[in-house]
């Protein structure tokens, strides 16, 4: 198949994420399997307007908001007929293909949104997002199928009006030969978490259930890598809380320090508002770190509850500094809980994903046929 792909940005992108990580390695190992892909997204500073990285064709055009003027303008006059199939990758905004695509589309929505929009963008744009994606979205993709990462997403979708035509799951994967257990645990009580420091992310809850946990684990300290900007508040927050001299904000970090970081872990923590899935849960798992996290959508698919970490309740600091704690002190649940973990992040490898989502496409390909 020639498979174009739309999405705002691609791996090497600064501000690259999830979505990112995930659309990427499915189409090298499409590519690997003699499909062709070509990826279409926003240009950042110093770029190169036409890349190739490991095999998939990329052309960058356009900024965070234009990328989708820009993919509407070079498919009507660059990709029209030449190729198989169009996914439409959303992050908030989609791409609206269907206006202008009469190929098989795909959309590929990670999660919806709704409140996240509320704490992320300011007015109007929070309320324009929102019925965008409630109102509009529904409509125009009534007819178009659906890919997402997990049961929780899906079900959200189908409440939104999503997915009319049909719905497939494809779970992110991780790189095995990178994440992998270490016998590099730290001396001391480590308690990670590696994300963008957005709003939503609610890192101040961990801050405040950290502030908590010290009074009865002292020795216990707190790593924060990535970036964001919400991190200034988050910075000044654990000042507030008297804890600045037990957390850390390391920034931005490579994958090796990020890999190297998640070994010596004792407990990753994430306690998101919401995500699609939760990559960095399994990622933690693989490195043979247990996590506790919010119980909300997408994080309660990626933590097996009471086996490979723990679900607290959102924006409960109590609750996460108990369920911390208890991994942190017994150190036999925490080794159970270590094993757990590594078995089940062995379920979700990149070429067991990749093949699962070019099924799907390839029906959705010979159904419109």
């Amino acid at each position: 198949m020639n498979i174009l792909v739309f999405n705002w940005r691609d791996i090497k992108h600064p501000q690259a994420g999830g979505a990112e990580i995930n659309i990427h390695n499915l189409a090298k190992n499409w590519v690997l399997k003699g499909h062709k892909v070509t990826l279409f997204c926003g240009a950042y500073p110093n770029c190169v307007k036409k890349d190739n990285e490991d095999g998939i064709e990329i052309i960058r055009s356009g900024n965070r908001y234009t990328v989708y003027i820009s993919a509407f303008i070079n498919y009507l006059l660059r990709f029209s007929g030449k190729y198989d199939i169009v996914i439409d990758l959303e992050n908030g905004i989609p791409f609206f293909t269907p206006i202008f695509c009469r190929k098989p589309k795909v959309l590929l929505i990670h999660h919806i949104h709704e409140n996240v929009f509320f704490k992320e963008l300011k007015f109007p744009l929070n309320y324009f997002a929102f019925i965008l994606e409630q109102k509009i979205m529904p409509f125009l993709y009534k007819n178009t199928n659906v890919m997402t990462i997990s049961e929780s997403s899906k079900e959200e979708l189908i409440k939104a009006g999503l997915g009319g035509k049909k719905i497939g799951i494809v779970y992110p994967a991780i790189d095995h030969t990178q994440y992998k257990t270490s016998n590099t645990k730290s001396k001391i009580p480590l308690v990670v978490h590696i994300g963008r420091l957005k709003k939503y992310k609610s890192v101040d809850v961990l801050l405040h259930a950290f502030s908590i946990l010290a009074k009865d684990v002292p020795t216990a300290r707190l790593v924060i890598a990535g970036t964001g900007d919400y991190a200034p508040e988050l910075k000044i927050l654990a000042q507030n809380l008297n804890i600045d001299d037990k957390v850390d904000f390391r920034g931005f970090i490579s994958d090796e320090e990020k890999i190297n970081l998640l070994q010596k872990a004792w407990v990753s923590a994430n306690p998101s508002y919401k995500e699609g899935w939760g990559i960095t849960v399994i990622e933690a798992n693989a490195c043979g770190t247990p996590v506790v996290a919010s119980n909300v959508p997408g994080l309660k698919d990626s933590v097996i509850d009471g086996k490979t970490g723990f679900l607290a309740d959102y924006g409960n600091a109590g609750d996460f500094a108990n369920k911390i704690k208890l991994l942190l002190t017994d150190r036999k649940l925490r080794k159970d809980f270590e094993k757990n973990a590594v078995d089940w992040a062995k379920k979700f490898d990149w070429k067991t994903s990749a093949d699962v989502a070019l099924k799907f496409l390839s029906d959705c390909l010979q159904k419109r046929k």
